[in-house]
């Protein structure tokens, strides 16, 4: 089984119409378990859930001084999770501090790291997802990063409008469009709605993955999706990105990150009581902006930028 990174998060906001990036801090410099302003825990009480690492301390950082840390093990669940075939280790940005909005465009930048999530069996597979966009509400995720069991998906025959990515042969952790797939029933011909792969979890174990992200979360053919990973480009699709449907929740997808267990049933149909893997991943350097330059992470460190701490 494979290993899986953990993920330090850092996060930096652009205001609707201003510059400069203005970064997101914790409310207090040696408060380590309480997110950064804008950002709240989502069905996460435990302690463990989400806290700030410490480079000092020998963690993980990908720059500056520490990342972000998520933590899930067997039985945590809040909310409407309890109960549910899911638990998470997540937080979430909240409306006010949020500036995406649809059919703008809008990059995400960020660098992650996985520390113990292993590789999965597809008749186990925990549906692991590292990061997610929604309109909130009813409405289903609009676009997901999860992790696949071993020989999911349709890559070798899918619709190539829809398998938009330059690599298909390799990588378990893909870009899902969740919210088309469900709303207009896409099936092996659409590769269950996943677009592109990104990168293998445990092939990049112990190291850190630079993220960016640049869409305009558009419901028509002018929306579109691409995702570079350490620099080269994975994803380049283009078409919808949410359905009309969830445009009834809203008009600002959501951003949620840390380590989502979406649907525990494969493992406990094949492991029974067997506890789940303990989880954990980091992400660092977690920025919102207008342009590629605000975002990417290896472009600020080759400048000169400060980090996001």
């Amino acid at each position: 089984m494979r290993k899986a990174k953990q993920v330090v998060l850092s996060f930096t906001l652009f205001l609707a119409g201003c510059l400069p990036v203005i970064p997101g801090l914790a409310p207090d410099a040696g408060d380590l378990t309480t997110p950064a302003r804008g950002y709240e825990r989502f069905f996460s009480p435990a302690p463990h859930n989400f806290r700030y690492a410490v480079a000092d301390d020998g963690a993980p950082v990908r720059y500056g001084a520490r990342a972000e840390r998520y933590e899930l093990r067997t039985g945590d669940c809040g909310g409407s999770d309890c109960g549910n075939a899911r638990y998470r280790a997540e937080i979430r940005m909240t409306d006010d501090s949020n500036p995406a909005k649809i059919g703008e465009d809008i990059w995400y930048g960020w660098s992650f790291y996985n520390s113990s999530v292993p590789g999965f069996f597809r008749d186990e597979s925990l549906r692991l997802v590292f990061g997610q966009w929604t309109m909130g509400g009813d409405a289903n995720p609009a676009i997901r990063l999860i992790q696949l069991g071993e020989g999911e998906g349709n890559w070798d025959s899918c619709r190539r409008a829809i398998c938009a990515g330059p690599e298909r042969a390799t990588g378990d952790v893909v870009i899902q469009l969740e919210d088309l797939r469900r709303t207009f029933n896409w099936g092996d011909g659409e590769n269950q709605g996943y677009v592109c792969r990104l990168f293998d979890m445990q092939d990049n174990t112990r190291s850190w993955v630079d993220l960016v992200m640049q869409t305009n979360f558009s419901q028509g053919t002018d929306g579109y999706l691409r995702v570079w990973v350490n620099g080269a480009l994975k994803c380049d699709y283009s078409g919808p990105i949410v359905s009309p449907k969830s445009l009834f929740e809203g008009d600002t997808p959501g951003h949620r990150r840390g380590v989502f267990s979406s649907y525990t049933t494969r493992w406990d149909d094949t492991h029974g009581r067997r506890p789940k893997p303990t989880l954990v991943v980091y992400y660092d350097e977690f920025r919102v902006g207008k342009s590629r330059a605000d975002v990417d992470t290896r472009w600020r460190i080759a400048a000169g930028e400060p980090a996001v701490d």
